[in-house]
């Protein structure tokens, strides 16, 4: 069953915290490093994690105005300027970039109250305010694993793996209904069907987001 927002909020900030351990004891030289995605160094993750705290946060801004918010003005090459830009800069301020706005962020969704959970959101799927919690703990979550420094899908919240599976699995039968999703650990299963598998010799998917 979903967690309901105040839980989903609580998971949110814990998984940040555990970020920003991470985040502290990068060095320079390791951020420089690649990740654990293709052509991007640990900078790219960490700038890219601290953007989309913005972005998240400028969404539930619009929400509590009344005024829509795109998600990243400018679209998709200013979203990706941004991260080329910020990546290169010395571990201290990636951690610092990310704490700041991942904070910001989860102080702005704590705003949102129970009468503005179902407003449209203007995201790359149709969602509504609530979501944005959700959305927020994946990128953490994933991309966490994604910077490669020590935190695998093995640490990830079973809380968390539970509810990511609840809604990609569904969506995974709808787009690729012959696919047989192996007997693994919950957390394996999950980390195979968003593209960052545990083990060789899986089933192929089609791209992530189904």
């Amino acid at each position: 069953m979903m967690a309901d927002h105040a839980e989903l909020l609580h998971q949110l900030g814990r998984s940040q915290d555990r970020l920003r351990e991470s985040l502290a004891a990068l060095t320079d030289d390791a951020a420089r490093q690649p990740s654990r995605l293709p052509g991007w160094s640990r900078g790219h993750v960490a700038t890219h994690l601290a953007r989309n705290a913005d972005a998240i946060r400028r969404l539930a801004l619009g929400v509590l105005s009344g005024v829509p918010a795109e998600m990243y003005p400018g679209g998709q090459e200013a979203r990706n300027a941004a991260i080329e830009d910020g990546s290169d800069r010395p571990a201290a301020l990636l951690a610092d970039d990310h704490d700041f706005a991942g904070f910001r962020a989860l102080a702005t969704l704590r705003l949102l109250t129970d009468d503005v959970l179902d407003v449209p959101v203007q995201w790359r799927t149709p969602v509504v305010a609530r979501d944005l919690v959700r959305l927020r703990w994946r990128e953490v979550e994933i991309h966490h694993v994604d910077l490669d420094l020590g935190y695998t899908p093995a640490h990830w919240p079973a809380q968390f793996v539970t509810a990511t599976l609840a809604t990609e699995l569904p969506a995974l039968h709808a787009t690729a209904a012959d696919v047989v999703v192996p007997d693994l650990p919950e957390h394996e299963v999950l980390a195979w069907l968003i593209g960052r598998p545990t083990r060789p010799d899986l089933p192929e998917l089609p791209s992530w987001p189904f």
